[in-house]
């Protein structure tokens, strides 16, 4: 490569001195802008605010369990017919299904498991409060890494002496400041009233064939409801193509369901489910391609740089609609609409934005108070496989792209002829780190991500109302104005990440991708601080002290964590203790 660009070496050699001065001088000053810039998104990736109104969020109060009068449920368990493992075999040779497997393959996508049997049973969820909300409910959202620690992570979240046999001595000594914080955030996520899943196993290999949802829901005494999302037909889960590492396939056990799900300790009226239209990857024709060496050198490079492996993944199916309605009297009209978002990973922004502008047409009629949770994966990135020639295509198919391009030929033929670019590509990898609402201009300083997000602001209920995107100190957990920082936690700058590979270098590995919208029902104006505050997000939270405090993280992605009060703020009743 440097001889095919020899003259152009020359041609700045032999040019006259203050020019050869003047390009060597530019480049200097462009790495030390470089150097500072890189230094600063470093920095930032590895500092947070401090979390001043932590203090607000416990003690949590137990009341007297809540009394329902009208509003109860009918079913008690209902699951879907699952595909036999010699269906799931022939899907994996060819995803065209035949007639009879295509008509229960479509009842299965809209066939949700639905289990009240904790409610049948006599459980029933309790009245909590705090001091300063009074009346509220807790909600948390996390993504259980593929379900393969679902056990490990059901024991911590029942048990604070099993959670405590978990924590590393030396990341967090007993009586540190740490060691607080990590309890604390145990304590709000035990004591959450509904819990959002993403990656919820039924009987796959590599879940050792575990419900994960079942067996979080049976260990926490919850109610709950699971959503398939894909069927994992993969020849090395099906034991196709044997793998160290991968256990033996039981076929009579195997039912390879890929899924979100949601627990409740309020009943369960209703549960919608079904493949949405919207489907920008095909896990299974895409992943079927054979790899050529940039795809190869990628997942070679993600294995040694961040320990992170990237593998084939075949599944017949994609992302879903997950709506679920829980009974809570409480709050008018006695029921709270559920939505669990997984949206696609392997795409870039704007497959991102039309899912979740299908999503929002699905419930602009709900008449009921809304929390729309879940993995947005809501990264600037696009992690299906890669080629060359996609690439190259990559590098002419928008104008910022193809002026990235024209600038980087600029630079290695003739010095930088476009002023500070590189720096450019820096400052605004800089504005939008976990900032999905920085400014967007194209070409120049563009964020493909604030689509996604400004589809959710500008989203209007049928009856007027919008979703909560207010930041204010004295309802945030760190005391930030910033937008949305009331639902989701803020940081120095943007969001606290929420996704990690296993070795992340400073920023790079780092990803903001679970993320909390309530309606109240309230606001006909997303950012408005004149509406009411009943039902309003209160102190978002990262979990991440939760998580890697461990000796073993629970999950690559951290816990999420928000408090809905039922009551205005201030002028709350606590109900009383039993």
């Amino acid at each position: 490569m440097r001889q095919v660009f020899k003259p152009a070496q020359q041609l700045v050699n032999q040019s006259p001195r203050h020019i050869r001065l003047l390009v060597t001088s530019a480049t200097h000053q462009h790495s030390l802008i470089a150097f500072g810039i890189l230094f600063c998104l470093f920095a930032n990736a590895c500092s947070s605010r401090p979390r001043s109104n932590a203090h607000l969020t416990h003690p949590i109060n137990k009341g007297k369990p809540v009394t329902f009068t009208d509003k109860k449920p009918t079913v008690r368990y209902q699951e879907p017919e699952y595909l036999s493992y010699d269906e799931l075999v022939e899907l994996s040779k060819n995803p065209e299904p035949t007639p009879a497997v295509a008509q229960k393959l479509e009842k299965f996508w809209r066939s949700p498991v639905i289990s009240n049997e904790a409610w049948f049973s006599g459980k029933r969820p309790q009245h909590q409060s705090t001091t300063h909300l009074g009346p509220l409910l807790r909600v948390a959202s996390w993504n259980i890494e593929k379900s393969l620690t679902i056990n490990p992570a059901a024991a911590a979240i029942r048990s604070q002496s099993a959670y405590v046999d978990l924590i590393h001595s030396d990341k967090a000594p007993e009586g540190s400041s740490k060691r607080e914080i990590m309890l604390r955030q145990r304590e709000r996520l035990a004591t959450a009233d509904i819990i959002f899943l993403q990656e919820m196993d039924i009987g796959v290999t590599r879940s050792n064939k575990i419900d994960a949802a079942r067996t979080l829901a049976k260990t926490l005494g919850m109610n709950y409801a699971y959503a398939p999302q894909s069927l994992e037909v993969d020849p090395v889960q099906l034991g196709l193509e044997p793998r160290e590492g991968i256990p033996a396939v039981q076929p009579d056990r195997y039912k390879g369901v890929f899924g979100s799900a949601i627990l409740s300790r309020y009943p369960i009226l209703k549960v919608e489910a079904f493949q949405l239209k919207t489907q920008p990857y095909n896990w299974h024709t895409d992943e079927s391609r054979r790899t050529d060496f940039v795809e190869d050198s990628r997942r070679l490079g993600s294995a040694i740089v961040f320990e992170n492996e990237i593998t084939r993944e075949l599944k017949i199916g994609g992302r879903n609609y997950f709506r679920v309605d829980i009974a809570v009297p409480q709050v008018p009209g006695g029921v709270v609409t559920l939505i669990n978002n997984h949206l696609e990973i392997k795409t870039r922004p704007k497959g991102r934005k039309a899912q979740m502008d299908e999503i929002l047409g699905y419930i602009k009629d709900i008449p009921h108070p809304v929390i729309m949770a879940g993995d947005h994966n809501s990264a600037p990135d696009d992690l299906s496989s890669t080629s060359l020639l996609r690439v190259i295509w990559r590098q002419i198919d928008s104008p910022a792209a193809l002026l990235r391009t024209t600038a980087s030929l600029s630079d290695i033929l003739a010095g930088t002829v476009v002023p500070l670019y590189r720096e450019r590509g820096i400052l605004n990898a800089m504005k939008n780190f976990q900032n999905p609402l920085a400014f967007d201009i194209p070409i120049l300083f563009p964020n493909n991500v604030r689509g996604l997000f400004e589809s959710v602001e500008d989203h209007r209920f049928a009856d007027g109302s919008t979703f909560d995107f207010r930041g204010d100190r004295d309802r945030s957990i760190n005391g930030s104005r910033a937008i949305l920082a009331n639902s989701n936690e803020k940081h120095f700058r943007g969001h606290s990440t929420t996704f990690s590979v296993r070795r992340p270098i400073g920023p790079f590995g780092r990803y903001r991708l679970d993320w909390f919208f309530v309606r109240s029902g309230h606001l006909k104006k997303p950012r408005s601080k004149d509406a009411p505050y009943q039902f309003a997000p209160h102190f978002g939270e990262t979990l991440a002290e939760f998580n890697d405090g461990l000796t073993n993280r629970l999950s690559d992605h951290q816990p999420i964590v928000i408090d809905l009060p039922l009551e205005e703020p201030g002028q709350a009743v606590v109900p009383e203790r039993e």
